[in-house]
């Protein structure tokens, strides 16, 4: 009889014990947070602005961009923005290719994204184009300080584009820098194409080198659209980003999307051939799992959503764009959105 009790308390002992440490691993959950960026694809309004080259995208223009058409894509980005990273969607979404602040106030209040409640970070270019980069954010859970559009000075004459966005705040009370870029393109010339790159990475790397330096382990978010891929000489040696997690090499920014990119794959499509254009960087700092914020290891992703792409043919599987040149398909972007998890 004593046996038969005291093998009672024991397993009744045992199933309190095993309560209790279930209860404490559930209230222990970790936050998680996703940052994500996103090349709409040419997201201009309708109306002609006469200081830069918007024309075409204009009711009268030869893209024949009207009110209709505006409607569609502002709802067909709006629906991939909404299924970004699970329920919660975006915490930080970087943006490009965006005309103005208005396109995105019409993004932003568009369903499904008005539950969302997004806040607008944006800056006027000096691209020709008119197309910025921007960030939209959740302000529950990230509180902006400063923000500032950081120049790019080009040695060639006659030359400009967008700059890089820069935005300092706190994420989940923890202090964090955002640089949201989209550099120039090749526009017909491989070899000056790069070598403007090249010039957006030494800016770039000159801000980082000036924040590191004040502070070690500032906690970096680098997103955008790069142009090159990881292992361009400019994302790996001009602006030290590599796929290597070691922190001892505490001045790289270590590239979350360089598997992807060695393994084939790629968030634009272009020539029968995958480019992994669209990559999210972060500090060594944010490597540190008992250092608070850090970056959720293995969350990196490329979200392609079968109703973003096509099912079928000879370009199955890519993202499914707004225009194929001048023809309109009337898609979503020729980029699918990457992202990231950060956890606390």
């Amino acid at each position: 009889m004593r046996y038969v009790i005291k093998t009672f308390f024991f397993l009744f002992s045992l199933t309190i014990l095993s309560g209790c440490a279930s209860l404490t691993s559930s209230t222990k959950k970790t936050k998680l947070y996703t940052v994500a960026f996103y090349n709409t694809e040419k997201l201009y309004d309708t109306k002609n602005d006469p200081k830069t080259d918007d024309d075409g995208f204009t009711p009268e223009g030869i893209m024949q961009w009207d009110e209709d058409r505006y409607k569609t894509k502002i709802r067909n980005i709006a629906k991939v923005i909404e299924s970004i990273g699970g329920k919660n969607g975006a915490d930080l979404l970087g943006v490009s290719e965006v005309e103005n602040r208005q396109v995105l106030e019409d993004l932003v209040s568009s369903s499904p994204l008005r539950k969302r409640r997004y806040n607008i970070i944006h800056y006027d270019s000096p691209d020709p184009e008119g197309l910025d980069v921007a960030l939209l954010y959740n302000p529950r859970v990230f509180k902006p300080t400063t923000h500032t559009n950081l120049p790019i000075k080009f040695s060639e004459k006659g030359f400009s584009s967008r700059g890089i966005l820069q935005v300092k705040g706190t994420l989940a009370g923890e202090p964090v820098t955002i640089y949201v870029n989209h550099w120039p393109e090749d526009r017909g010339s491989t070899t000056l194409g790069t070598a403007r790159r090249r010039e957006a990475a030494v800016e770039l790397r000159r801000q980082l080198d000036a924040q590191q330096k004040a502070d070690r382990d500032a906690k970096i978010i680098v997103l955008g659209d790069f142009t090159d891929e990881p292992k361009s000489s400019n994302m790996e040696k001009v602006l030290r980003a590599t796929g290597r997690p070691d922190p001892s090499y505490n001045e790289e920014l270590f590239n979350t999307f360089y598997l992807w990119y060695v393994q084939g794959h790629g968030s634009f499509h272009t020539r029968n051939d995958n480019k992994m254009r669209d990559q999210i960087l972060v500090s060594k700092s944010l490597l540190n799992t008992r250092g608070g914020l850090h970056y959720a290891h293995g969350s990196a992703f490329i979200h392609d959503p079968e109703f973003a792409k096509f099912t079928f043919g000879r370009y199955k599987d890519t993202p499914r764009q707004t225009w194929s040149g001048t023809l309109y398909i009337g898609g979503y972007s020729d980029h699918f959105p990457v992202y990231i998890k950060l956890q606390k």
